[in-house]
């Protein structure tokens, strides 16, 4: 959705005057103790945060005096990722995903945090220092719409019938011969990785989300399922217009490939506060610590034609629905959007997030390996 750009808001004001101040104590030989007092001020993330969000339009500062309760401590946390300089262009974003600069998912309001599984050998801080703590969140006590134990956090502003679609589910079942694939795996920001990488990037596929997909095509070729894994890495050199490229390589690969009928964008999370502190969202499997996952899952509300939505949030809450059956705190609540995130592609298209930037890969990794077993038996049957 795009702002009105004569809009200006009222928090900009004060911004402005200080741009005022700035240029007259420079012009008044302040030059170097203005130069330090910047460079004060591009070390608060508060700052930084008001900057980003102004600028692209981002909810990151009403996010960080907002929401959490402080029992839960996690009232900080912004949904804005921090982007290395490699990975910009200048470019304007994707329009039909304008927010997803900032990120994929917007972090659920923590009421429905429970007590997490014990991650005492997982890693306490990132590569570049910052705290990690846990989270595990299900929708349950969140006040979230849902039945049956699907829960979805609905941004679209749209209105659904999720017991009509848990009552009729949408079939969608594999091909009969793995020459004929079934599933597509793609990652629009392949460079995502986790808690042992810098920033949590890294374009190196055996240590960022890429690695999680060849585990879960591994998996689901296991089952039988012909799937196509595109291992690009879409988002680098150029982080802006990554959808629209990923909308080109999944459009190509549907001519060349046309009995795909999933289409997986697998991803990893970002929780973030203003101060630094990364947060992981868990679970547990067979006594192993596991990341949560998360769908994301797009509509038309943006303005993009996407007129088989509702088949495609039917298909993921009753997906949800029986991985939840048995790991019942493996998914967080379905997010639901405005935007499309390339989801018009099939009915069977959808974000995967797999964990958070805080997570270990082989949390996440253990998580897929679950996914992917409950994903081949719905497609089986």
């Amino acid at each position: 959705m795009k702002r009105n750009k004569s809009w200006i808001p009222m928090w900009s004001i004060p911004c402005l005057i200080m741009a005022g101040g700035l240029l007259a104590a420079d012009r008044l030989g302040g030059g170097e103790k203005l130069e330090q007092w910047m460079q004060t001020l591009a070390g608060n993330a508060d700052f930084v945060q008001a900057a980003l969000s102004s600028e692209i339009g981002a909810p990151g500062w009403e996010s960080v005096s907002e929401h959490a309760p402080p029992t839960v401590s996690v009232s900080e946390i912004v949904a804005a990722q921090a982007l290395p300089e490699s990975m910009t262009d200048g470019e304007s974003c994707d329009t039909d995903a304008s927010e997803t600069l900032v990120s994929e998912s917007l972090f659920a309001l923590p009421d429905n945090v429970q007590k997490a599984v014990d991650t005492s050998d997982a890693p306490t801080q990132t590569a570049d220092g910052a705290a990690v703590k846990q989270l595990t969140i299900t929708g349950q006590k969140g006040g979230y719409p849902g039945q049956d134990g699907v829960y979805i956090s609905n941004d679209s502003g749209l209105s659904y019938d999720l017991g009509e679609m848990l009552a009729s589910p949408l079939k969608i079942t594999k091909n009969d011969s793995v020459e004929q694939p079934t599933v597509m795996i793609l990652h629009t920001h392949a460079s995502e990785a986790y808690v042992d990488q810098h920033g949590g990037r890294s374009e190196d596929p055996a240590h960022n989300v890429v690695y999680i997909g060849d585990v879960l095509t591994q998996v689901l070729q296991q089952q039988g399922i012909g799937v196509v894994h595109c291992r690009e890495i879409i988002d680098s050199p150029s982080y802006n217009k990554s959808y629209s490229r990923a909308m080109e390589i999944i459009d190509a690969q549907q001519k060349q490939t046309p009995s795909l009928k999933v289409i997986i964008d697998l991803h990893r999370d970002s929780m973030i506060t203003s101060s630094g502190m990364e947060y992981k969202v868990v679970s547990e499997i067979d006594g192993q610590t596991c990341a949560q996952l998360m769908f994301v899952m797009g509509t038309n509300a943006g303005g993009k034609t996407h007129p088989n939505w509702k088949s495609n949030l039917n298909f993921a809450a009753n997906l949800q629905k029986q991985i939840l059956a048995d790991y019942p705190t493996l998914m967080r609540p379905i997010n639901l959007r405005k935007q499309r995130f390339n989801e018009q592609a099939t009915t069977g298209s959808m974000i995967l997030e797999c964990g958070t930037s805080g997570n270990t890969i082989e949390e996440a990794e253990v998580a897929i390996r679950a996914f992917g077993k409950k994903l081949a038996q719905q497609l089986s049957t």
